[in-house]
């Protein structure tokens, strides 16, 4: 099986980026990048083949220009004519592994870029067996990787910051909210404790006050009356009776009004 896809005209370049290379129909926006690793593969490409086989996402085939090497692709997305928009191609040759890659209109180059090394990472990882990784080369390659990590993840730390600072700062005025309305619910129970305190003295009070009816009281101070010569001291009878002196002259008042006492010339 042959990919319509010629390998990357940088052949023999060290590490870096990569323009102007042969890849799938792409939006022209699209930018296209590239990296290198020096492997020497120790293996025919059909043997690769196999190792990549549980990644079942990828497609491969052997260059027609170049029977030794293995093309391996990753279609991440699609444009709307069904062409690769988003992909990365890894030629895994007998002495490199080349990598090509395009990069969404408004993406990260640096994160993309991350991504792909993972991705190769992951390949190297099945594949260990049947590569011998160029160590000095790949140091090097990490080291320009990490420079790039860095930058990124210090880039996103910042904002991250920023966030964190701008909330640290509401977090402290929502804690002193939270604690000035602690006080607040104290002093009110506090206040509601005393007004249920006296609600229930009132009600004791207003108990006591309506512990006669006015005709009852008024059958009470008649027969007062009848026991005591006719004449009632409001102290005494309120303090028998537990009824207050108002109480006791507002009834008296309603008796003689009504007729059924006299007062005294």
């Amino acid at each position: 099986m042959n990919m319509p896809i010629g390998p990357p005209p940088y052949q023999g370049a060290s590490n870096g980026s990569a323009s102007g290379a042969a890849a799938p129909a792409a939006p022209a926006q699209a930018m296209v990048r590239g990296f290198r690793i020096l492997a020497r593969r120790t293996s025919p490409p059909e043997q690769l083949m196999q190792s990549f086989s549980p990644l079942s996402f990828l497609k491969m085939a052997t260059d027609a220009s170049e029977p030794q090497t293995l093309l391996v692709l990753n279609v991440e997305s699609r444009d709307i004519s069904n062409n690769p928009y988003v992909f990365s191609i890894f030629y895994f040759r007998p002495n490199a592994i080349d990598a090509l890659y395009t990069i969404p209109p408004n993406g990260s180059p640096k994160l993309r870029r991350l991504e792909m090394v993972k991705l190769l990472f992951n390949l190297l990882t099945l594949s260990s067996e049947q590569h011998v990784v160029d160590m000095r080369h790949l140091y090097q390659f990490l080291e320009s990787t990490l420079e790039d990590m860095n930058e990124y993840v210090s880039g996103d730390y910042q904002k991250l910051y920023s966030q964190f600072d701008s909330l640290q700062s509401e977090t402290g005025a929502l804690k002193k909210k939270a604690k000035d309305f602690a006080s607040a619910n104290a002093a009110l129970t506090k206040d509601n404790y005393e007004l249920k305190n006296r609600l229930d003295e009132l009600t004791l009070r207003l108990q006591g006050l309506e512990r006669y009816s006015d005709d009852v009281l008024a059958v009470k101070i008649q027969s007062w009356l009848s026991e005591h010569s006719g004449e009632i001291n409001l102290s005494d009878f309120a303090r028998v009776h537990g009824v207050s002196e108002a109480r006791v002259e507002q009834v008296l008042n309603q008796l003689v009004s009504a007729g059924y006492l006299e007062t005294r010339k």
